[in-house]
């Protein structure tokens, strides 16, 4: 937290001032956005006249194929260290370390803090380590010391604090001397996720959600442009993955195949996270194995090739994942939704990555990357190497490749 209020000292101080002026010894700079949910089609579903701008002085993918599972905590920790979640050992938005029997959720502060969950090397520690500054608005990872490392400035996340707020600090980080400005910084917004499990995929609220998004990156840029930076900041948007369109009609309720008792249920929906109880292990799994035609179910060490989802202990020994568009639950979840107490979801996501749902977004413009391209899809993993050879600094070792990086940058 001292480095929070050193922060809030130092905008303090910036507050009116000019920004320094880029000099030619300055270090690249570079900005990481997501949009949390954005799938790859959106931008023909809905105006999004700021993005379109950006792709169309930089670069884009036909889509960015996420990591499995396509959930939020997994994905945007891959985003940034280029290993699969199934070696950084963020394998869900929930789970269980057998080890120490403790639980991770996304909503639980104290283990969200705990640097022993974080596998891999974030690229801010890479480049606080190389003597770069960095700064972080909710990313994920960003309030664990990874390393014994913080990012330089880094807000504790809170979902009620405004987009253009997140947006206006950001700006305000690029204000500060150059001692204290931040080389990268990013910043994540959750509307299109939230539009899109309440209300699907196809929706009005997805839409309206779409316009908000971009109008925070037109924020942003006019922010950059006002300050003279818009040729020499690279700007990278990303989402963590798709949605799916679900009804109350396509679900699977657990407890209908297996009690409860027996196992410890550490991820659920459409993903499928199972520690059995000694001695349960085998009348579970050939329980849920041939428990409905629309569920997948897997030993860890048989899982698809494609996810590189066997090796971390935290992967459940019984795991798998729904078709497209069904859902698993407990019935109390059931039972909630019949009866009023909870609401029905419009969408999900976690499914296959190889389906185009799940497909997400990418694009990006600045001096390092070139302009007027579109390149293929390409997986996640591979962004970590493209944003540390624009940083200058050696990446840690990961799971991407350097092709992807050599097609998006000049």
């Amino acid at each position: 937290m001292r480095r929070v209020a050193l922060a809030i000292l130092l905008l303090t101080a910036a507050g009116c001032s000019a920004p320094e002026p880029l000099t030619g010894d300055e270090r690249p700079t570079l900005i990481l956005i997501s949009f949390d949910g954005w799938r790859w089609d959106y931008g023909a579903k809905a105006s999004a006249p700021n993005l379109e701008r950006l792709i169309a002085r930089g670069v884009h993918a036909e889509a960015l194929i996420p990591s499995y599972p396509p959930k939020t905590f997994p994905n945007h920790y891959t985003i940034v260290t280029g290993l699969y979640p199934g070696h950084h050992g963020i394998v869900a938005n929930s789970i269980f370390d057998a080890a120490t029997g403790r639980m991770f959720t996304n909503d639980n502060v104290t283990e969200v803090r705990d640097p022993m969950w974080w596998g891999g090397e974030p690229l801010w520690v890479t480049l606080e380590k190389s003597g770069q500054h960095t700064g972080a608005i909710f990313w994920v990872g960003s309030e664990a010391p990874i390393g014994g490392v913080l990012p330089h400035l880094w807000k504790a996340y809170d979902e009620t604090y405004p987009g253009d707020a997140r947006v206006d600090l950001l700006l305000q980080w690029l204000d500060l001397p150059l001692s204290e400005r931040p080389t990268f910084l990013n910043v994540y917004f959750s509307d299109l996720d939230d539009a899109g499990h309440a209300a699907g995929p196809d929706s009005q609220a997805v839409r309206d959600a779409v316009a908000r998004a971009d109008g925070y990156l037109g924020r942003l840029l006019r922010g950059l442009d006002s300050r003279g930076l818009t040729d020499r900041v690279n700007v990278v948007v990303v989402s963590d993955h798709g949605m799916a369109a679900v009804s109350p009609d396509r679900v699977v309720v657990l407890d209908d195949y297996i009690s409860l008792d027996d196992v410890v249920v550490s991820d659920l929906n459409p993903t499928i996270g199972i520690f059995p109880k000694p001695g349960k292990e085998d009348a579970v799994y050939n329980a849920l194995v041939k428990a409905h035609p629309r569920m997948r179910v897997y030993r860890r060490g048989e899982t698809p090739d494609a996810w590189h989802y066997r090796d971390h202990p935290r992967i459940p020994p019984i795991t798998g994942v729904m078709d497209e568009g069904w859902q698993i639950l407990r019935r109390a979840t059931v039972n909630a939704i019949r009866e009023g107490r909870a609401s029905p979801a419009g969408g999900q996501h976690g499914y296959d990555p190889a389906l185009m749902s799940m497909r997400g977004l990418f694009a990006a413009a600045g001096p390092a990357f070139k302009q007027g391209a579109t390149v293929p899809a390409f997986e996640n993993v591979h962004i970590y190497n493209t944003l540390a050879r624009v940083l200058g600094v050696t990446p840690a070792p990961n799971d991407g490749g350097g092709d992807v990086a050599s097609s998006l940058l000049k």
